[in-house]
């Protein structure tokens, strides 16, 4: 069976939990989002560009951006707590209500179906509750779906994608966090984040090439 503890401790030494490029961008969403005595324009404006450097807004209207920058500060303005204490619950909860108020302005396709905003919603929530929420992503949910097998961590019966996905994230956290030690984040100080990171690199398209390890050490 994989040694999830182990494997992390390798990616950990190969640098791969590092976002320095990502920190700056993430450092400000978050002050946009916790600072409510800021500018909502230029708040808005922040989450707009997080947003865009994900990818998450691609193929929505241009109209409907600073709406849906509205909803999340919004909701982000009416929390109720500080924390979801890594509560799969109490995460997949306030997935499902931000998700409803960002579709609120999803356009619907022909089909009278809204876009689906999983990706979206889970990063915007990310933003709300940084120590708190696993980011879900294609790259994510492959590592994922490949560790669960091998490690037999299943999740709970009749859940949603999003629920299924905190509950194997949250079952691989527990296994892992203990080798993720403070200097690990020297450039981000969220613990999630670097989780988040490490399952984007194995969930890449692509076998492993050694040459990019030589370029994170």
């Amino acid at each position: 069976m994989l040694d999830l503890r182990q494997l992390t401790k390798e990616l950990i030494q190969s640098g791969w939990q590092r976002g320095e490029a990502d920190t700056p961008a993430d450092e400000a969403v978050l002050r946009a989002i916790g600072h409510r005595n800021l500018d909502l324009a230029e708040r808005k404006r922040s989450v707009i560009e997080w947003l865009n450097r994900y990818k998450v807004l691609m193929g929505l209207p241009a109209e409907t951006r600073a709406p849906i920058a509205s909803r999340i500060i919004a909701f982000a303005d009416g929390r109720q707590q500080e924390s979801l204490y890594l509560d799969k619950d109490k995460i997949v909860n306030e997935f499902d209500k931000l998700g409803d108020c960002i579709n609120e302005d999803v356009p619907q396709n022909r089909t009278g179906k809204s876009r689906v905003v999983t990706s979206l919603t889970s990063k915007a929530l990310w933003c709300c509750y940084p120590n708190d929420v696993p980011i879900f992503d294609r790259n994510a949910v492959r590592a994922l779906g490949v560790i669960s097998r091998v490690c037999h961590l299943a999740p709970g019966r009749n859940q949603s994608e999003y629920a299924s996905f905190v509950d194997v994230w949250l079952q691989v956290y527990s296994q892992v966090e203990c080798v993720i030690q403070p200097a690990d984040l020297s450039d981000c100080p969220y613990k999630v984040r670097a989780l988040d990171r490490l399952l984007w690199y194995l969930g890449q398209d692509g076998f492993y090439d050694c040459s990019a390890d030589s370029t994170i050490a």
